[in-house]
């Protein structure tokens, strides 16, 4: 039976993102302060002119639903991050381009199939040290994070710790003591 070709889509889909928590994070605190500033202004509004401001009653109900998508979106991959399950996975492909560097990469799962996974990191350099480390180890297992694992969409991440555009040189020291 032949194999399966995989895209960068197949890769992307199913990859774990925790900074996009952070940003929801921020973008949430902004929202909410916005809203803060809407209910003072449509107290304002009130007691100034004695009417009720209904465009201001609307757009303080809008971004406070905002803020409360974005701590809900912040919640969500927190508690997935917390909860996931520390594995590994095998490195298909790493590409150093445009400044970052993209690891690819097979996570199998318990019922034996695989969730191909992708990782993006800062610096071209995190490839160049990643594939020498991989080469001299000679392995092409690295550690990775399963989550969401019993629901119909797992995603997966690969847990590489970079520093300054270059491998951690203490997630390197701990990747060799634990094998």
């Amino acid at each position: 039976m032949p194999q399966q070709q995989l895209t960068n889509a197949d890769y992307r889909k199913n990859s774990f993102e925790p900074r996009i928590a952070i940003v929801q994070l921020i973008f949430g605190v902004i929202y909410a302060f916005v809203t803060a500033i809407g209910i003072y202004i449509a107290v304002k509004v009130y007691t100034v002119t004695g009417q009720q401001p209904f465009i201001q009653y609307f757009f303080v109900l809008l971004f406070a639903v905002l803020a409360g998508k974005s701590f809900f979106i912040f919640a969500n991959t927190r508690i997935a991050q917390n909860t996931g399950v520390h594995t590994t996975a095998t490195v298909e492909n790493i590409v150093p381009t445009h400044g970052i560097t993209i690891v690819e990469g097979l996570l199998r799962l318990e019922d034996n199939t695989t969730l191909p996974i992708e990782s993006r990191f800062a610096g071209e350099s995190v490839a160049h040290e990643l594939k020498r480390f991989l080469d001299d180890n000679n392995t092409k297992k690295l550690p990775a994070l399963l989550v969401n694992k019993d629901s119909k969409h797992p995603r997966g991440q690969f847990l590489i710790r970079t520093r300054a555009g270059h491998l951690d040189q203490h997630y390197i020291n701990s990747l060799k003591t634990s094998k």
